[in-house]
């Protein structure tokens, strides 16, 4: 029998996203102090969960939490983190680094709902998947 299991950990807040702001692919924003305390209880969380394989999206904020909670484990910490660009967030394009706000009115005024709506220089919700 193989078993195989994943955990997938969004990573902690920056001060991006507590305000509202977009970040996206092009906002390379670090942890805020909330952030890094909140990898850390995802890190304690799962620290006696021996893991193989760590993989990592190369954005800051996500590398950030990654070491946070790979620190954290009793059986991995020397486990290399594999960084890979295909892992980052959905890309918002001209909507990136502006308020959340924005990017609904963008939605409306191209009469679409925000979910599903794609900025100019953004990816499709098809795209992310």
């Amino acid at each position: 029998m193989v078993r195989f299991g994943l955990t997938v950990v969004r990573h902690g807040e920056t001060r991006y996203n507590k305000d509202k702001i977009l970040q996206g692919q092009g906002v390379d924003e670090p942890l805020s102090a909330t952030g890094f305390r909140q990898a850390d209880a995802a890190g304690v969380f799962l620290s006696n969960v021996k893991f193989t394989h760590v993989f990592s999206s190369d954005l800051l904020r996500a590398k950030q939490t990654a070491t946070a909670i790979l620190g954290k484990n009793k059986f991995c910490r020397d486990l290399e983190i594999k960084y890979d660009a295909r892992l980052r967030e959905r890309k918002y394009g001209v909507a990136e680094g502006r308020p959340l706000a924005d990017l609904k009115a963008m939605a409306k005024d191209a009469g679409e709902q925000c979910p599903s709506f794609t900025p100019s220089g953004g990816e499709t919700l098809d795209e992310v998947w």
